[in-house]
């Protein structure tokens, strides 16, 4: 799948789950407003954080899509990454505002209402939160997105604290009301560590952590007839493109055109062996003495 064709994937899939979140958002906060729970409120807010965080996914990646220009040679793709900071920044301050009503029905000891109507309200966002989770989890995967998958870990969160809240309704029917703050604090907490595995993943792709092990590409390069060795093996990027630079060692004897053919073949074996689109520059040097000091990261075979 080319990059426009994955663009418009991921953009429909957003929308989607956009119109399934609003659903649920709705429903949860009316539910909420109308019994007076802070842990269905909490939970409706947070879904409401998802449809906002499936709008700011859209317009990212609205960016993140454009091809490359001169200021940018690279493409706009680490605009995924930042979007994805955004939601988690968004899930931070959701957290303050629950804890903070949290503490405060704590000292006023409310009581909320519980009604048939908040069961069969949560009984069925949860389904809708379940099935959402599950399918926008797996288009994440195939389509790369780091969009895709920080927002399915956040509707997954969901499906959790609906559950919580579900039990949570049954205390407080038997006469427990403190439970609904307290979990509104736990739902504080699922939140809380959602934003920060989305910041962990985001942070490895913006500071150019390495995404493939060396030796995979090295296995790689050294099926590929013609190399005599390989170092500088260097990589970057994330889910969706992989970029790779590396230096090989060929006879120095041959023509620039079968030096040419022989680093074609190793961009097209490490790209296989990496098992995604990847942009892989490969620096073609002869096999003699001064390129292959140990100290450049050298690594030698027999063929």
């Amino acid at each position: 799948m080319n990059t426009r064709s994955r663009a418009r994937a991921i953009r429909r899939t957003l929308a989607s789950v956009l119109v399934l979140n609003l659903v649920v958002a709705v429903a949860k906060l009316g539910i909420g407003v109308l019994t007076g729970s802070l842990s269905i409120l909490a939970d409706g807010l947070n879904s409401l954080l998802d449809a906002s965080a499936n709008v700011v996914g859209l317009i990212g990646m609205a960016v993140a899509s454009r091809p490359p220009d001169p200021e940018h040679p690279y493409g706009h793709r680490r605009f995924e990454a930042l979007t994805a900071l955004v939601i988690a920044g968004a899930m931070g301050l959701l957290v303050v505002q629950i804890l903070q009503e949290a503490w405060r029905r704590l000292q006023i000891g409310a009581m909320p209402e519980v009604t048939g109507l908040s069961f069969a309200v949560m009984i069925v966002t949860l389904g809708i939160n379940s099935g959402v989770s599950l399918w926008e989890r797996q288009r994440g995967r195939e389509l790369r997105s780091p969009i895709l998958s920080a927002d399915a870990k956040h509707t997954a969160a969901d499906a959790f604290v609906s559950i919580a809240v579900i039990g949570g309704l049954i205390a407080v029917r038997l006469g427990y009301p403190i439970v609904d703050p307290l979990l509104a604090v736990g739902i504080a907490g699922v939140i809380g560590w959602g934003a920060w595995t989305i910041i962990r993943d985001a942070a490895l792709t913006l500071s150019d952590t390495a995404v493939v092990p060396v030796e995979v590409i090295e296995e790689a390069v050294r099926n590929v007839p013609g190399v005599q060795g390989v170092h500088n093996i260097r990589t970057r990027g994330g889910d969706g493109l992989v970029w790779v630079d590396l230096h090989i060692q060929v006879d120095p004897e041959l023509s620039v055109r079968t030096a040419h053919d022989i680093a074609s073949a190793v961009a097209r074996a490490v790209e296989a062996a990496v098992g995604q689109s990847a942009d892989v520059t490969v620096h073609v040097e002869p096999a003699l003495p001064e390129h292959l000091r140990l100290t450049r990261g050298y690594r030698i075979w027999t063929e």
